[in-house]
């Protein structure tokens, strides 16, 4: 995917994302759980996206900001009727710092792995590091690769099929680079749609070397946002981070 940047993601998915990722319970979950790490304090969400998440819980009386490269995304998200109540950045989350620090920064669906180099993993989390207050916490939603999927290190499959319409995956990874590229494909009467994804997956002990190099240290992980101990087939873990103590 030589012409993917780091808005094609928005361009092509923000009409739809509220309408893919529409499981009440599990916003609630993780709004419960974010409320419970922020303590009252104030809250970013790096890569709010639509504000899926950053808008129920800034309706619970939390002082929520948001950083969204995507314009798209962000369009969505300030059209929401209670949209408003984020503060809200467009802008890139690896480099982009708000002025006063937070009591939780938090990253949900997997969006660290949009940055695509181990490199800019770790300046994110550096840079969100940053901006935690000292008894701060930043937890990060990762997603797990299924490498079952791929054969010769890419696969075709078939998710949704109908009289009118059907709907491919495809992907090609690049296992030297930890990066899949992703296209999804949906094809009816009306013609064809495409929804590009690329990104770098990661093992969670990648991910607690990164947050060492932020200064950060793990304190309590998850497997999904109602508080789950990890497992063999979960397909994703939350990792929660808490500045490191100085002997």
């Amino acid at each position: 995917m030589d012409h993917y940047t780091m808005d094609t993601y928005g361009q092509a998915f923000a009409p739809f994302f509220d309408l893919v990722n529409n499981d009440e319970q599990e916003v609630k979950a993780t709004v419960s759980l974010l409320r419970e790490y922020a303590a009252g304090g104030s809250v970013l969400e790096a890569g709010v996206g639509t504000g899926r998440i950053a808008v129920p819980l800034a309706q619970t009386g939390a002082d929520v900001y948001g950083i969204e490269i995507s314009e798209k995304m962000a369009e969505q998200l300030q059209a929401k009727a209670a949209g408003h109540l984020v503060r809200l950045k467009v802008g890139d989350m690896a480099s982009f710092r708000f002025d006063a620090p937070f009591s939780l920064v938090y990253i949900t669906q997997g969006a660290l792995h949009s940055l695509l180099s181990l490199d800019q993993q770790t300046a994110c989390m550096k840079n969100l590091a940053i901006q935690l207050k000292d008894d701060g916490h930043l937890i990060i939603e990762s997603l797990t690769l299924d490498r079952s999927r791929f054969v010769r290190d890419q696969y075709l499959d078939i998710s949704m099929m109908d009289v009118g319409y059907v709907a491919l995956s495809a992907a090609v990874h690049e296992p030297e680079r930890q990066v899949v590229n992703q296209q999804s494909i949906f094809i009816s009467q009306d013609g064809v749609q495409l929804f590009p994804l690329r990104y770098r997956y990661y093992s969670s002990d990648e991910l607690d070397s990164m947050a060492a190099k932020a200064g950060l240290s793990l304190i309590d992980r998850w497997s999904d946002w109602e508080k789950n101990p990890p497992h063999e087939k979960q397909t994703r873990f939350l990792s929660v981070y808490a500045k490191s103590r100085k002997e």
